[in-house]
């Protein structure tokens, strides 16, 4: 633990390793920009609540923790006692504070550290004599935050205003002008070298660079100057500035191994050097006996490390340091390289190791990965499988196990299998006898399950887990009943995914009951779980047939996400956006379409912007707004426009099924059957078929492993490829997949008739309508009768939205009633269709 203070005003004279000027820390270059920000977290430091957390998140690279450092500078001036708490020094760091002085603990990395910083924040929600500030630097709020919260609702009231930080953008000024910020680095870097100041031409990145890019596009235009006078302009591309300061970097460690006199024949030959570089970077070994084990252990598969050296090389990297002391992003791509080239060395590094060195081995590819879930890198497939191999070297530690699971990004597309397997292992070493740390890895172990589309698996944790929590809630309430919610709320998403909505609204309505009994007693500090469960009881509500009952929850949930992203945008706008979504859902499925257009253009717009910021978490949810924005425009007659949207959300469905079938399957065969339908109606009727065929296809697929879930899908599958086999001129294959579709409606309506009543009655209708192409006039009537006394009572209960298909299945009556010379009741039928013509939606 160091005291943030301010610096000593002496030039740095690095004698080998040119990235350590890039550490914040050194201060070489004053900060710049991030005014706001910065002000921000100044009037946040002197407010008057006696202790407050607060957070700094973005991605590696945009100078999250050059800010903080700025902030504990500038507080550290003014007389407070300011700490950098490394990972591990948790415990002792409030015993640092001076009694009654004011205090700022920076903790970087937040996300990474294991248990003792939530006993910290416990520590710290007791209150002591002084202002106490924490301040948690992070990539982002993920499960690793939303763990801390559930620690207790003192400490959950302290972290919700933590949520409220942006996550920092790329640019430190409004309309940044890359060049003119690496010309302005360039100074500071020259006099710490002791060079000439260049002139720098610099290609900027579009959009705006990263402060670490900047910063190392400067130090490499001064490097260049070090090695030769230039003359004129020296050109500098900042989107390269990184892999060209990792080759000095390299360099670096052979002239540092040099000195040290251990390259060559008597120690290390110059080709070992990279491998022992990277070993040390995965590991981040902190003691010499530590050091020198890494080596012995690496030894073998690393050519070119000379036996009775260990010792000597050890103390070697232990000084070079390369996991703290170089940013990550320079020295990433270098680990990753090593590794994979080698494939040998990750396991050695890792057998035998201690488990704080697998754990911070686990966090640095975990990490790794994240950098490159934004879909433009495309080292990630070697990076997932590295950080397969490191999870699998972990030892069994449930501490160690939960820290990492925490850390990886969630939910994504690439980590669901790995983080399901993660949780099983950790519940495997949770004991028994700790029913509370035994609850939250049976629900852990649920919510990854769900996510890779495992419901029946998650359900059978879910169900011990909430009994386990009832048993806590009966006895402290104030602790367990928000967790006890959020586990009911998360088993009624189970329960919903297997086709069980009346089960799945039993959690849901106990669970918001259970919010909002809290929310009385403590305003403003589950408002989070509170809007989550608000919004899955509307979407089960819907699930049920009820898009009533639905609608006022969907909105209540709108209206509660909207407050909630407008305090915290970054955070909360995917929220908000499939709020929206669902509210056009529920409009359409009242017949309210017009209505619909505006929830579903807000949805769509919000979706668009975070998928193309992070691909890896958001596309999905974009394609389930394409289409319910096509279904938007179909429903106004638009189809020509729909189209499109809907052609988008197929190219997206393909993709996520492809990376994670168990979850995203079903979406496709949605998508497909929405724009094949859609295609069958603009006439393009064979390709309409190619992908209506398809979506059965799936379908089946999905009905055969979870009837419960899929078989409805199926039967509304069937029933759009029926329509279009009809339009084909194929009243006999049409015929065939009808008949299929009306009889699983048939038993589906004979369990439940208030959600499936329509659906059966349509297909009815249908049927009567091939039976009539076929010639077959008596078998007509039959569905068409019984369509009609179905829709006669839907519309009694709901006209708006069945009068038009009551009047629809009169229609078709009166044309079978007709063909069979039965002329006065077909006039009739007609009479009663045309009656309807003019009702409200029709």
């Amino acid at each position: 633990m160091s005291l943030l203070t301010s610096p000593t005003g002496a030039t740095v004279t690095p004698a080998r390793s040119p990235g350590r000027l890039l550490a914040p820390a050194r201060r070489v270059v004053p900060f710049v920009g991030r005014t706001t920000e910065l002000a921000a977290l100044l009037d946040w430091c002197t407010g008057h609540e006696p202790v407050a957390i607060r957070l700094v998140s973005g991605p590696r690279g945009v100078g999250k923790t050059r800010l903080a450092r700025e902030a504990a500078h500038t507080m550290a001036l003014a007389g407070w006692t300011c700490l950098d708490v490394p990972d591990g020094a948790e415990p002792a760091a409030l015993a640092a504070v001076p009694d009654g002085a004011p205090a700022l603990l920076v903790l970087d990395d937040a996300e990474t550290r294991g248990p003792a910083l939530a006993d910290l924040l416990r520590e710290a929600a007791r209150g002591r004599n002084g202002a106490l500030r924490i301040l948690l630097v992070a990539r982002g709020v993920g499960q690793w935050f939303n763990r801390l919260a559930a620690t207790d609702l003192t400490v959950r009231s302290l972290l919700e205003p933590a949520r409220a930080g942006h996550d920092l953008p790329a640019e430190v000024f409004p309309g940044q002008v890359d060049a003119r910020l690496v010309t302005a680095f360039v100074e500071p870097y020259a006099r710490a070298l002791g060079v000439a100041v260049p002139r720098v031409a610099v290609a900027s990145v579009p959009g705006g660079a990263r402060m670490l890019d900047l910063h190392a596009a400067a130090l490499c235009a001064v490097l260049r100057t070090q090695a030769r006078q230039p003359r004129g302009a020296l050109p500098v591309d900042v989107s390269d500035a990184l892999g060209e300061l990792l080759e000095h970097e390299r360099w670096a460690w052979f002239r540092s191994a040099e000195d040290a006199g251990l390259l060559g024949e008597p120690g290390v030959l110059a080709e070992a050097i990279d491998g022992l570089v990277a070993a040390a970077t995965l590991t981040g070994v902190r003691t010499a006996d530590a050091a020198e084990n890494l080596v012995r252990r690496v030894a073998d598969v690393v050519p070119g490390v000379r036996p009775g050296v260990e010792g000597d090389v050890g103390r070697w990297l232990l000084g070079l340091d390369p996991q703290r002391a170089l940013p990550r992003r320079l020295v990433d791509p270098h680990l990753l390289g090593e590794l994979t080239d080698t494939p040998r060395l990750h396991r050695a590094c890792l057998v035998g190791a201690a488990a704080p060195t697998a754990r911070r081995a686990a966090l640095r590819v975990a990490g790794l990965v994240a950098d490159r879930l934004d879909g433009r890198s495309a080292d990630l497939g070697a990076a997932l499988d590295q950080l397969g191999a490191t999870v699998a070297a972990l030892p069994q530690d449930g501490d160690l196990l939960r820290s990492v699971t925490g850390a990886l990004p969630h939910p994504s597309l690439a980590l669901g299998e790995l983080r399901a397997e993660l949780t099983l292992r950790t519940l495997a070493v949770t004991p028994d006898g700790d029913p509370a740390c035994r609850a939250e890895a049976l629900g852990d172990v649920g919510v990854a399950l769900g996510g890779v589309g495992r419901a029946a698996d998650a359900e059978r944790y879910e169900r011990q887990a909430v009994a386990l929590l009832r048993q806590l809630a009966g006895t402290d309430p104030h602790r367990f009943r928000p967790r006890l919610a959020a586990l009911l709320a998360n088993m009624g998403t189970t329960f919903s995914d297997q086709g069980r909505p009346q089960e799945a609204l039993r959690c849901e309505e106990e669970a918001v009951e259970l919010l909002r009994l809290v929310d009385a007693d403590h305003p403003g500090v589950v408002t989070l779980d509170l809007t989550t469960a608000v919004s899955n009881l509307a979407v089960t509500f819907a699930e049920l047939g009820k898009p009533l009952a639905a609608l006022a929850p969907s909105r209540e949930a709108v209206e509660l996400w909207r407050g909630i992203a407008g305090r915290h945008p970054d955070r909360f706008t995917a929220a908000l956006a499939l709020s929206l979504m669902n509210v056009a859902r529920r409009l359409l499925e009242l017949g309210r379409g017009a209505e619909a257009w505006q929830a579903a253009e807000e949805s769509l717009e919000i979706r668009r912007r975070l998928a193309a910021a992070d691909p890896d978490e958001h596309l999905s949810a974009l394609g389930d707004s394409l289409e319910v924005m096509g279904s938007v425009l179909r429903d106004q007659d638009r189809g020509q426009e729909s189209l499109r949207y809907l052609e988008e959300a197929v190219e997206i469905r393909r993709r996520t099924a492809e990376e994670n079938p168990g979850r995203y399957l079903a979406d496709l065969a949605y998508s497909l059957q929405a724009l094949g339908t859609q295609l069958s109606d603009l006439g393009r009727r064979d390709e309409g078929l190619g992908l209506q065929q398809e979506a059965v296809e799936v379908r089946r697929r999905l009905a055969a492993g979870n009837p419960g879930r899929y078989v409805a899908g199926l039967a509304e599958a069937l029933s759009a490829l029926g329509v279009t086999y009809s339009r084909l001129d194929r009243p006999q294959d049409a015929l065939n997949a009808e008949r299929e579709a009306t009889r699983t409606w048939r038993e589906l309506a004979g369990g439940d008739p208030h959600r499936y009543r329509p659906w059966l009655a349509q297909s009815l209708t249908n049927l009567s309508s091939i039976f009539a192409v076929l010639r077959l006039g008596d078998e007509a009537v039959e569905p068409a009768s019984e369509a009609v006394t179905l829709l006669r009572e839907l519309a009694a209960e709901n006209a708006p939205r069945y009068a038009p298909r009551l009047a629809e299945a009169l229609r078709v009556l009166a044309l079978a009633l007709h063909d069979q010379e039965r002329f006065d009741e077909a006039r009739r039928a007609r009479g009663e269709a045309e009656e309807l013509g003019g009702a409200p939606g029709g």
